[in-house]
């Protein structure tokens, strides 16, 4: 069976712990929009796509040496961010991570060149947080997704600790949709 696998950043407890209370704040607004759980929060450096069960069984191996001697980025959460449109606004609502030394950035060009994978040219380290719904025709004034970026688009939350690099799969099932398959401490 085929899933989407990906590498990423696994954040540490407090880190989590802020964004959570940031989302629940944020779901204040009552905007429609699916919310990611709060144990599916990462920060992604690299996308995989589809692979099936047999291909991805030897990426902990071919990646190992390179994933294992990466040491923390200093990072910092940096207000909120849009991607993407799903025609009446974004796709995603994310927090924005600031990388002062670019340190997510040259993990991801290692990763890429150990999985000869060529790296998305418009890397920007942020972690996913809803993914909006279609907006009902009567919201509150003020009360949409344009405002609540507005509002939130230069905010600073604090340190972003990030703890592993972990090879995740999608599961796409549940409350929790990605399960790691495989992890490394950084340094």
């Amino acid at each position: 069976m085929a899933h989407n696998h990906f590498l990423g950043l696994r954040l540490s407890l407090d880190s989590v712990e802020r964004l959570r209370a940031i989302a629940g704040r944020l779901q204040q607004w009552e905007l429609p929009a699916r919310w990611v759980h709060p144990d599916d929060y990462h920060l992604t450096l690299v996308f995989l796509g589809e692979l099936d069960d047999d291909t991805a069984r030897y990426l902990p191996d071919a990646i190992a040496e390179v994933a294992g001697s990466q040491r923390a980025p200093r990072l910092s959460f940096s207000g909120l961010g849009a991607s993407g449109s799903n025609g009446d606004g974004p796709k995603y609502i994310f927090a924005a991570v600031d990388d002062p030394e670019l340190g997510c950035d040259g993990m991801r060009r290692d990763l890429c060149e150990v999985l000869e994978e060529t790296p998305v040219r418009d890397f920007r380290p942020h972690v996913t947080l809803c993914r909006p719904q279609l907006v009902p025709a009567k919201l509150p004034l003020f009360r949409d997704w344009p405002h609540l970026l507005e509002a939130n688009g230069q905010a600073q939350w604090g340190d972003c600790v990030v703890s592993d690099i972990v090879l995740w799969r999608s599961s796409g099932t549940g409350a929790t949709r990605y399960e790691a398959l495989a992890s490394w401490k950084l340094g």
